[in-house]
């Protein structure tokens, strides 16, 4: 009889350890996966208002000689909202907070850069002085300077 209750021990610490390391796998697959989704819902971020930043800058400065340029611009003032919005969705992993804070201080920044560029079109229009005082193209560069690192977080 000991020998029976020995083994059925051996047995129940062996399943034990087992669900143990089966969950401490999983977890660290949970990890991962959530690592990768992040990197590539902020590397997405950064590439559309990288890319609508740069069309933004060119139709600003068409703009200013064709004010029938106005409707385009306000399609990627809204776009960039949009993509400012979608991103404060997302939720960093441990791994990459510092680098998520970064972006969320830009992004809230090119938030309301462009919030009060939005407002300065519709009283004042667009004119290249205003364009210059936005500080939109700064913003994007820093918004910019963090895609290596990000794109870092996948390997680790």
């Amino acid at each position: 009889m000991p020998r029976q209750k020995r083994t059925r021990k051996i047995m129940m610490t062996a399943i034990i350890v087992s669900s143990m390391l089966l969950m401490s796998a999983c977890s660290i697959v949970e990890q991962a996966n959530q690592s990768l989704n992040y990197v590539s819902g902020a590397t997405d971020y950064i590439e559309q208002v990288s890319s609508a930043g740069t069309e933004l800058q060119q139709l600003a400065a068409d703009a200013v000689n064709n004010p029938g340029v106005t409707g385009q611009i306000q399609e990627k003032i809204d776009l960039i909202q949009a993509e400012a919005a979608e991103f404060s969705q997302l939720s960093a992993p441990a791994i990459g907070e510092n680098i998520h804070e970064n972006l969320v201080s830009y992004n809230n920044q090119l938030t309301e850069v462009v919030n009060q560029f939005e407002t300065t079109i519709a009283e004042q229009g667009v004119t290249a002085e205003n364009w210059e005082k936005t500080g939109i193209p700064e913003l994007i560069n820093n918004i910019n300077s963090l895609k290596d690192p990000l794109s870092g977080l996948q390997n680790e």
